[in-house]
């Protein structure tokens, strides 16, 4: 089977990989760098068991976390995805920079937490790393405050990847030349088991 393009302009992913050494072997992100990154106001696919027979059911959403702490995730307490995570205890989180050089982050956690109805105060702070104050306020007014649930996810395991060129050296004639990662080609993340 091929594929083609249906972009063949300059700015293609395919021109710009062409005109670069190549998509990079990623590394992990160091611990420090993972954890900002999740840190940043990024879209997430949300991923929860969805019973024996069934995909994990997906979801895009909108978190929070600060470096060290825990993910907090705000939704309906109406929701599939709501029923899905407390029967599961459990869940994925993955944010990913889909520009070049690629990266992404994968956090499971376990539900250590669920406050019902969520408070005000962390509902406003989750819609505010996306939208600006008046934005977030009226987008949080919206919904029925006694729907509203938050989970607190702890996080057990981390997967990460980054795809930008790897480590450099110099070599004998003063340029600079990729390095080899440290770790077999295929590994794309890391985990903290």
């Amino acid at each position: 089977m091929t594929f083609s393009s249906p972009v063949s302009d300059d700015r293609s992913i395919e021109a710009r990989l062409a005109r670069s050494d190549g998509l990079h072997s990623p590394r992990p992100l160091t611990r420090a760098d993972r954890e900002r990154f999740l840190s940043e106001a990024r879209v997430a696919v949300l991923s929860v068991d969805a019973g024996p027979g069934r995909p994990p059911a997906s979801v895009p959403l909108w978190y929070a976390y600060e470096p060290g702490g825990d993910v907090l995730v705000n939704t309906s307490l109406s929701s599939r995805k709501a029923r899905l995570i407390r029967a599961a205890g459990a869940a994925t989180l993955a944010v990913q920079d889909a520009s070049l050089p690629y990266r992404y982050v994968v956090v499971e956690g376990q539900v250590v937490n669920i406050v019902h109805p969520s408070p005000m105060a962390v509902r406003r702070a989750i819609a505010r790393r996306y939208l600006s104050p008046e934005g977030a306020d009226a987008a949080v007014d919206r919904y029925d405050p006694d729907d509203q649930v938050l989970f607190v996810l702890r996080p057990q395991r981390w997967y990460s990847a980054d795809f930008s060129a790897s480590p450099t050296t110099h070599a004998a004639n003063g340029s600079l030349e990729p390095t080899r990662p440290a770790y077999p080609a295929h590994e794309t993340g890391v985990s903290d088991d």
